[in-house]
């Protein structure tokens, strides 16, 4: 079975929905490269956030930002989910990084 067979969306329907996907990594790359700047302490002592990004008058899109563990070295992983616009199939983007206690990034 052909994929466009188990996805029957017109080509211009898959397209819109991929340029979405695209819209929605692009943004949550801008703020994660932002984020990254930001020291080890501020990541720490940051509670998780939502930041939300007007796109147009009538459309806004949300990216969760989490520090969501610390292992055991010190080392946060911190995880930026981008939400707001429909995606081919609901899936939606997920920038991650980790950050060193000396403030080096690894991802």
């Amino acid at each position: 079975m052909k994929p466009v067979e188990l996805f029957p969306f017109i080509k211009e329907q898959r397209q819109k929905l991929q340029e979405n996907y695209q819209i929605l990594w692009q943004e949550a790359e801008k703020i994660g490269k932002e984020y990254e700047q930001k020291s080890y302490r501020e990541i720490l002592s940051s509670p998780a956030k939502t930041v939300i990004i007007n796109l147009y008058e009538d459309q806004q899109i949300s990216c969760f930002i989490d520090a969501y563990h610390v292992e055991k070295n010190g080392t946060i992983a911190v995880c930026i989910d981008a939400d707001g616009l429909p995606t081919l199939l609901g899936i939606k983007p997920s920038y991650h990084f980790y950050k060193r206690p000396d403030g080096s990034i690894d991802y």
